[in-house]
């Protein structure tokens, strides 16, 4: 039994050592675990021209259980970037990346820029349900704002 005075016993030593070693383990697997893996396509697969238009739609459209680019980023929301003026700034976030790349990575890898004030929430699957032709279109849209 757990006692908390001066009169611990072998038991309770036995389940404070069980409970830090499973902390541990715990820390451990956390620390492993990866909220930005590496992008399942290769940035040198996206053209560098894209469709304005077609972009657009794809921002505002579920791909299979990748949620619309819209559902989160809209207009004076707190909880994620302002997108407002994006193309302006979008090739001066990170040195040695032009907006295009940047763009790329900001949507394949959310967690490798996170933008300073917000956490890494966005999903991170969308390189496994668009094309390389529609990140093109996407970052093209997204280039136009």
């Amino acid at each position: 039994m757990l006692y908390y005075g001066d009169n611990f016993d072998y038991k309770d030593w036995e389940i404070m050592r069980l409970f830090g070693w499973s902390l541990l383990l715990i820390l451990v697997l956390i620390a492993g675990c990866n909220a930005n893996p590496a992008s399942t396509l290769p940035y040198d697969d996206v053209p560098q021209n894209g469709d304005v238009a077609r972009g657009e739609a794809l921002f505002s459209q579920q791909n299979g259980i990748a949620p619309a680019c819209s559902s989160c980023h809209t207009e004076n929301s707190s909880a994620v970037p302002d997108l407002a003026g994006y193309g302006a700034i979008a090739g001066t976030r990170v040195e040695g990346e032009d907006a295009h790349e940047y763009t790329f990575y900001a949507i394949a890898e959310p967690g490798r820029h996170v933008v300073e004030g917000y956490g890494n929430a966005m999903y991170n699957k969308y390189d496994d349900v668009l094309s390389p032709q529609d990140f093109a279109d996407l970052i093209a849209y997204m280039l136009s704002l």
